[in-house]
């Protein structure tokens, strides 16, 4: 029988030291922290890709050729000999990194370029083939264009946490409802940052009918104007124009390394005709692998990020994690980008009033120790060496050990995007504040109520007394 996630063993550790077993007498330690620090005046939300897991949101490691090659066939593409010989060079143990893929293909080119060739001979010895220019473009453009077509979520069925296959969105819905109906009214927007190209937090929001700003103007033709992210809304009395109060349930949307419905446009003001790069609102699969607005998984990628519009994007992260009584939540994110990082680290090290809540659930602990965690009741107070555990060598796992009592790690099952999001205050519950699911509920059983009484009373009277 499989288990259930209250019973899914994982710990909760605050500068280094564990809290918490997320078992049931002592899970209130971490609901208790979350709920802290959603009232901190600044709040900052960084989801990463492991959020989009549970609706096939595709692997970018330990590929095999003939993975790369479904990938490429999946999006539309087709496959060349040449292509899968070109794989086999570049991934000889059958087991290849996306990122390192694409950053080998990219390199490849950018070497021929350098040296004038029109081809490009990679392997050694009796393995040694050569390659012409254009097809390692050619192949490099078609697992661009996978990966983007593989970031449409959700994905098909199949491909989706049978958890979640009648509404995939319910974990987006329910994490961003709580984050936002949790806050007091005075307190600023949230900011949400995301590395994921897909569209699913902006579907979620549309769901929920909460408005957002996302750095872009226009409602046709919309284009990224970053001095948007200085509005806000309010509610307005209709006859006097009169601002009444600031509207509720809006928030921040930063998608800082570009997103699938963008695109990068040149054109000339209509005035000065002097030449500019836009970057564009478009449908999810408008835009041609050129005019996509996104970084790729390439080791260029924070080479990238001092371009336009990513530098913006980016300078808006490092302000608003400097702020006073700030708290960032990251979920989904492994640390795997130096510019990200970077900004982060940095932060913690200028800004004392900087809390970080890290959800990930793997990066710490192998799932052996997760599993005789567990079953201690020796190791609350200890930190994991002590506690007698083999932490992982990555960078989730070096901040769960570090001594900064600012810093807090959730690792197991609760690490998991759908399930932290079940793990945060529900207002719902915890102030009498009806959320969005039964506000809907609430409303269908009103119209179907409405229905079947105009059935019975066509003309509205059937319940008068005269």
């Amino acid at each position: 029988m499989a288990k259930k996630i209250d019973d899914a063993p994982g710990l909760f550790l605050i500068g280094g030291i564990i809290k918490s077993q997320l078992k049931a007498e002592d899970r209130q330690v971490v609901e208790d922290h979350i709920s802290t620090l959603l009232q901190v005046h600044n709040l900052v939300i960084l989801i990463g890709s492991g959020a989009s897991f549970h609706l096939g949101s595709p692997s970018t490691r330990n590929l095999s050729t003939k993975a790369v090659e479904e990938l490429i066939i999946q999006s539309g593409g087709t496959v060349t000999p040449h292509d899968g010989l070109l794989l086999i060079a570049l991934n000889p143990k059958d087991s290849g990194d996306l990122e390192k893929l694409l950053n080998g293909l990219q390199l490849a080119v950018a070497l021929s370029a350098q040296a004038g060739d029109l081809a490009i001979t990679l392997g050694s010895g009796t393995d040694a083939k050569e390659f012409e220019v254009d097809e390692v473009e050619a192949l490099r453009k078609k697992i661009g264009t996978a990966l983007a077509y593989a970031c449409r979520l959700p994905g098909g069925s199949a491909s989706i946490d049978k958890d979640y296959r009648d509404d995939p969105l319910l974990a987006h819905r329910r994490f961003i409802s709580r984050i936002v109906r949790s806050r007091r009214a005075n307190l600023p927007r949230p900011r949400v940052f995301t590395t994921n190209y897909d569209l699913v937090i902006e579907r979620a929001l549309d769901t929920l009918g909460y408005p957002y700003i996302d750095g872009f103007s226009g409602t046709v033709d919309r284009r990224l104007n970053l001095a948007f992210y200085g509005l806000d809304f309010h509610r307005v009395e209709t006859t006097s124009q009169q601002v009444l109060a600031r509207a509720e349930s809006a928030l921040y949307l930063h998608k800082i390394h570009g997103s699938l419905n963008w695109r990068a446009v040149s054109e000339q003001h209509s005035t000065t005709g002097v030449e500019s790069v836009e970057v564009r609102q478009v449908a999810e699969d408008a835009a041609s692998d050129d005019e996509r607005v996104l970084i790729y998984p390439t080791t260029a990628k924070e080479g990238d990020t001092l371009a336009y519009p990513y530098s913006d994007l980016m300078r808006l992260l490092g302000d608003a994690v400097q702020q006073d009584d700030t708290a960032i939540i990251s979920v989904g994110y492994g640390f795997a980008d130096p510019h990200i990082n970077r900004i982060l680290l940095r932060s913690l090290a200028m800004n004392p009033a900087l809390s970080v809540l890290v959800a990930d659930p793997s990066a710490v602990l192998e799932q052996e120790d997760l599993d005789a965690a567990s079953q201690r009741d020796d190791i609350i107070g200890k930190s994991l060496m002590e506690a007698g555990l083999n932490p992982k060598n990555t960078a989730v796992s070096a901040l769960a050990q570090g001594s900064d009592s600012r810093i807090a790690v959730l690792t197991g099952e609760k690490g998991k995007f759908t399930a932290f999001s079940e793990l945060m205050p529900d207002p719902a519950t915890d102030s009498g504040i009806a959320s969005p699911a039964a506000v809907a509920d609430l409303l269908a059983s009103l119209e179907a109520v409405l229905k079947q009484s105009t059935k019975t009373h066509p003309t509205g009277e059937g319940n008068r007394n005269d």
